[in-house]
């Protein structure tokens, strides 16, 4: 390749570095003709002997095919696909078809790919060429990227190449190589080799117009004649000045075929609609056209289209476009509608109803039938984004009203499960004006709602008043709508709708029902009545269905706001578990995050680290933006504690930080309140509290516990009776909570509010309350304000066991800051003050990564690396790669050696 060597140095070093075991993946953009598909034709022919080459070409005909992609890449390993974990084996035979019940989490789908391509690459290093990304079906895509981002140890290369025209979103979260254009004396090279005969006017003419794109010289070259070639007539004289390359591009093709024999032609639009290159369905729909086999040879011999296989495939892309564009609309419609004939059988069915599709001019019910049934097909087995697009081409077709409506309740549904948000919002906003039924508006409005929640602009009133008018008909679905709208309403600070959501919610279930009752109790608190609030969530802490998510959820929820640190924590991590069980890694995310908050809230700082890490991966490589929100305002909080101040600072903005935090859980901001309370910035932190409290989060479950900052942040300033509201609902909150940790934070903040004879009495008591078990961080708070408390009051010795046992409890949580303040205290009393060694109390863990963590937690169970991979979301291999590079940092050389560490509790 001509001006392309450190492109293709870095390429072959990629496929060098994943023969030694370090997978590698890269994204390839570029404009058309720029050169991508001949760097991955270079890239296979650099590959060594051993390496096996699997490579597919996305086909814009194909592209709302469910899995057409995966299923062609995946062929030399079909296999192993009896050997998957029966999740993703289950999940993949689904996508294809094969089996009853289809995918039912698109990324498990992703997943099943990784592990297939890294069986595969145990038997030999695997280089995986992906053309064209931009029309790959959806699916297809989503599944490959996700194996792309994964390849940590396999011996496996993925390239993947696309255009760079803003058509298509760009492929997140792999390494990208972007190809500019050839210099001038590249192109001049080139033009050597097949223009030759130019003379200098006309071959810099040439090179201006193509502007170093490699397809273009070559094309712009050829399409002059032989004055042009000359120098004697201006070159390239059809060319529009101002158009871009592209267009200029596609003109001069146009142009080329536009010279071709009238059957020439017919049979390249036929060959050019059908797309996929089959030469005997091309010549079977072609025949109704006077076009036959020898028809081909004028395009041959223009080096137009090339046969060989039983396959016409065209020169470029830009070519089948040409083809296809350059026909009149009545010729392109016949040649759709006489391939949608030619297409019999049920293994066709989803091509033909796309030609139908595409001969379609006007509205047609039997078209439109047709292309339903193909989302329905497109769903059942995952393609959501396949799906949306044959409802929504459905609905366009549809003359009845309330018939469209329900198709773009589809398409708005099926495009929500593709994380198509915008897609979503439109197609529902284009069904709720066609619609009166309440039924179908229900299930658009909570697509809306689902879409304007991630974007930070919940709409709970939608979603009561949509479930107000399916209450009677479909109680069921009202109570699901109506457990979001809750949900919506408690983190919007909307009590009203609150209030709306539990009375309604109450009239659709059982008595006894447990979400109903945490409604009621959310309520409640929202309008400062805890003590009638948190006896209803307790209740519903023991959900009637633990394998219900929603009531799996509320009951997680229910435990962290009630206190109960224990609870949260089992039960969070049981729906964690059940998410890997069942392969759902889109409902995974939430999981672990409320299991990385009970295990903050619980003094399970270093668990939290490992379980925010993989939500917080988990999450970005699944597109929720809303989740991440969240999962940064948490992760914040942990930041502060652990004193890294420019993280917690960055995370805080991420989650649309601090008091100006919209429609979050209030865990950024609180974060920086316990950031500036650690740096003495008490003015700040006061401040900022009394912002939250003005918001609409001022009963969310961290805002409810930083009330105790804030009642320490106006004591240290010598205004108390600024933190008295404050302090006034905090403690009645703990009162009702009957939690041990409450009581004793509010027995510190009573001390930190009473005047100095009374204060000891409050300690004491908070300590007392704080043996009983829980909070670790709180306990090692209420320490180092005894013992400062006791340094003032002169009485060193005292001090000194509660700064000592401070700083020791701050140690092992990794809180470095804290535990620097208690040493500082503790050196003012004249005692020797060494800082313990930080996170000693999680010896020998804290050497390892957070996902080292959780493989070598798995490992001690005696799970295989194929069963801990199916958990964790990675190969066999990657478990492995871990392993071996935990058992240096834990002083062990073998798994059997797991079995005598504390490895602490997997989540």
């Amino acid at each position: 390749m001509i001006g392309r060597n450190a492109e293709i140095a870095l390429i072959t070093g990629l496929i060098a570095e994943s023969g030694t075991g370090r997978g590698n993946a890269v994204v390839v953009y570029g404009e058309a003709g720029i050169g991508k598909s001949a760097l991955l034709a270079q890239a296979a022919r650099a590959a060594a002997d051993d390496v096996l080459v699997l490579r597919i070409t996305g086909v814009e005909a194909e592209s709302e095919l469910p899995f057409a992609a995966l299923h062609l890449l995946l062929r030399p390993a079909r296999h192993l696909v009896a050997g998957l974990p029966e999740a993703q084996r289950a999940a993949l035979l689904g996508a294809f078809g094969e089996s009853q019940g289809g995918a039912q989490d698109r990324f498990l789908v992703g997943l099943a790919v990784l592990t297939l391509l890294a069986e595969l690459a145990e038997e030999r290093p695997l280089l995986c060429l992906i053309d064209d990304v931009q029309w790959l079906d959806r699916a297809s895509a989503d599944a490959l990227v996700f194996a792309a981002r994964r390849l940590g140890a396999e011996r496996i290369t993925m390239i993947l190449a696309a255009r760079a025209d803003g058509a298509q979103p760009p492929v997140d979260g792999v390494p990208e190589l972007r190809l500019a254009g050839l210099g001038r004396a590249d192109c001049e090279r080139l033009l050597a080799g097949s223009a030759a005969d130019l003379v200098p006017e006309a071959r810099d003419r040439v090179i201006e117009e193509a502007e170093g794109n490699p397809l273009a010289l070559l094309e712009f070259a050829a399409a002059l004649g032989p004055e042009q070639r000359a120098g004697r007539l201006a070159p390239l004289p059809l060319q529009a000045p101002r158009l871009p390359l592209p267009g200029r591009l596609e003109q001069s093709l146009r142009a080329t075929v536009r010279r071709l024999p009238e059957a020439t032609q017919l049979l390249l639009l036929v060959a050019a609609a059908e797309g996929s290159g089959s030469l005997e369905l091309v010549l079977q729909a072609a025949e109704g056209f006077g076009a036959g086999l020898p028809d081909l040879e004028p395009g041959e011999r223009h080096h137009l289209v090339q046969v060989s296989d039983g396959r016409l495939r065209f020169r470029h892309p830009l070519v089948k476009t040409a083809a296809y564009h350059e026909a009149p609309l009545a010729r392109r419609v016949a040649a759709h509608r006489a391939l949608a004939d030619a297409l019999d059988g049920d293994e066709h069915a989803d091509r033909r109803a796309w030609h139908l599709s595409a001969a379609a001019v006007g509205p047609d019910e039997e078209i439109s039938d047709v292309l339903a049934a193909a989302g329905e097909r497109a769903r059942q087995r995952g393609s959501h984004a396949s799906a949306a697009t044959a409802y929504e081409r459905a609905a366009q077709l549809t003359v009845d009203q309330g018939r469209r409506a329900r198709r773009l309740a589809a398409a708005a549904e099926s495009a929500m499960g593709a994380g198509q948000l915008a897609r979503a919002g439109a197609a529902a906003d284009r069904g709720r004006r066609l619609t009166g039924d309440p039924v179908v508006l229900a299930r658009l409005v909570a697509v809306r709602a689902a879409v304007d929640s991630e974007h930070g602009s919940p709409a709970p009133a939608a979603l009561i008043d949509a479930a107000a008018g399916i209450a009677r008909t479909a109680p069921a679905d009202a109570a699901s709508l109506l457990a979001t709208a809750a949900a919506e309403a408690w983190f919007a600070g909307d009590h009203t709708a609150l209030g709306r959501a539990a009375q309604l919610l109450e009239s659709v279930v059982p008595g006894d029902d447990p979400v109903a009752g945490t409604v009621r109790g959310m309520e409640r608190v929202a309008a400062g009545d805890p003590a009638a609030g948190l006896p209803l969530m307790r209740a519903a802490i023991s959900p009637r269905d633990p394998t219900d998510p929603v009531a799996g959820t509320y009951a997680v929820f229910s435990a962290l706001m009630t206190g109960d640190d224990e609870a949260a924590w089992e039960l969070a991590a049981a729906r964690v578990a059940a998410c890997r069980e069942q392969g759902l890694i889109g409902a995974l995310p939430h999981a672990l995050q409320l299991l990385t908050q009970a295990q903050l809230l619980g003094g399970r700082h270093a668990e939290a680290a490992e379980s925010g890490a993989e939500a917080w991966r988990i999450a970005h490589d699944t597109g929720q933006a809303g989740r991440l929100r969240h999962l940064h305002g948490i992760l914040a909080w942990l930041a502060a504690v652990e004193g890294e101040d420019d993280t917690c600072v960055r995370l805080a903005r991420q989650a649309d930080g601090a008091a100006r935090e919209r429609h979050g859980s209030g865990w950024g901001g609180c974060a920086l309140i316990l950031l500036d309370l650690v740096r003495a910035r008490y003015d700040a932190a006061a401040e900022r509290m009394a912002r939250i409290l003005d918001g609409p989060l001022g009963h969310t479950v961290i805002v409810t516990f930083a009330m105790a900052d804030h009642v320490e942040a106006c004591a240290r300033l010598g205004d108390p009776g600024r933190a008295s509201e404050a302090f006034a609902r905090f403690d009645a909150w703990a009162a009702a909570s009957g939690r041990p940790g409450a009581a004793a934070v509010a027995h510190r903040c009573r001390a930190l509010l009473a005047p100095r004879g009374e204060a000891e009495a409050h300690y004491s008591a908070a300590l007392e309350w704080h043996a009983r078990g829980g909070r670790v961080f709180e306990h090692a708070r209420t320490e180092l304000l005894y013992g400062e408390w006791l340094r003032r009051a002169r009485r060193r010795s005292d001090a000194g066991a509660q700064l000592r046992s401070a700083m020791g409890r701050f140690a092992a949580l990794g809180a470095a800051p804290w535990a620097e303040r208690a040493r500082t205290e503790l050196a003012a009393t004249g005692a020797r003050a060494d800082l313990p060694e930080l996170g000693v109390a999680a010896k020998p863990l804290d050497a390892l990564t957070p996902q080292e963590l959780q493989v070598v937690r798995l490992a001690a169970t005696g799970a295989t690396n194929r069963q801990i991979g199916a958990q964790l979301f990675l190969s066999p291999r990657t478990v492995g790669f871990h392993l071996y590079k935990a058992y240096p940092k834990l002083g062990i050389s073998s798994r059997a050696d797991l079995a005598g560490l504390d490895l602490g509790r997997p989540a």
